[in-house]
């Protein structure tokens, strides 16, 4: 990662980004289409395909910000600026799917409890999450360099990772309304495989999209620095 310089992936980024967007569009067909022809759950009825948008993006939130936090501390260690610039990059797309997350398990919640919120361990430590990412925003635009608000902003990434498996973990750490893990457990998914392999396909979807929301938001990034750095040269 530290030895592949910002130009180079962007290139590449773009060089395969077509293909990227027609294969998601095509999954978020194929999903879509899946999801409408599901049966409805027995005891939650048609609420329970909120989960194919829900869980997907609860899991690339956790992804995402364990490639910034892992990005943030090869930056720091090599002052690699591509990774800065994936940890950049990644940020407000973590973030809006952290947002997604809060906002459909609210709505699921109020189905399924009766009640929008409640301060659950797995909803409280994932409203800390979506807090974090926001903070990283900030900080990445609370200074006048780049280079100062990569910094600062990796430092907030590192210590954000000490989250992520208490958002994880949270259900079996603790009691809380939140059903257990279904899905990423030891044995193996308890779910029927209509229900898997629709997930799954939402999943990459999902996946696939925010690769290619990646691809420009990089490319902008490396733009406007150049802008920067011409300025600083003037």
């Amino acid at each position: 990662m530290f030895a592949i310089t910002p130009n180079t992936l962007s290139n590449f980024l773009n060089s395969i980004s077509r293909y990227i967007i027609f294969l998601t569009i095509i999954l978020l067909v194929v999903s879509g289409v899946l999801i409408i022809l599901l049966e409805n759950d027995y005891y939650q009825g048609i609420s329970f395909k909120i989960m194919f948008i829900h869980v997907p993006a609860a899991w690339l939130s956790l992804l995402l910000f364990s490639i910034m936090g892992v990005s943030s501390i090869i930056g720091l260690v090599f002052k690699s600026p591509t990774s800065f610039t994936i940890s950049r990059a990644m940020s407000p797309i973590g973030f809006i799917m952290s947002i997604i997350v809060l906002i459909t398990g609210s709505i699921w919640g109020n189905l399924t409890w009766g009640t929008y919120w409640v301060w659950d361990a797995r909803l409280t430590s994932m409203l800390i999450l979506s807090f974090i990412y926001l903070g990283h925003i900030l900080l990445l635009y609370s200074f006048d360099h780049f280079q100062k608000a990569d910094f600062a902003a990796s430092i907030l990434a590192i210590i954000g990772l000490v989250n992520l498996p208490i958002v994880k973990f949270s259900v079996d750490w603790w009691t809380t309304l939140h059903q257990g893990s279904s899905i990423l457990k030891i044995g193996g998914p308890s779910v029927t495989t209509d229900y898997f392999i629709t997930l799954l396909i939402s999943f990459f979807s999902l996946f696939l999209l925010c690769i290619y929301w990646f691809s420009n938001i990089f490319y902008i990034i490396i733009e406007n620095r150049k802008i920067e750095r011409s300025k600083l040269l003037e």
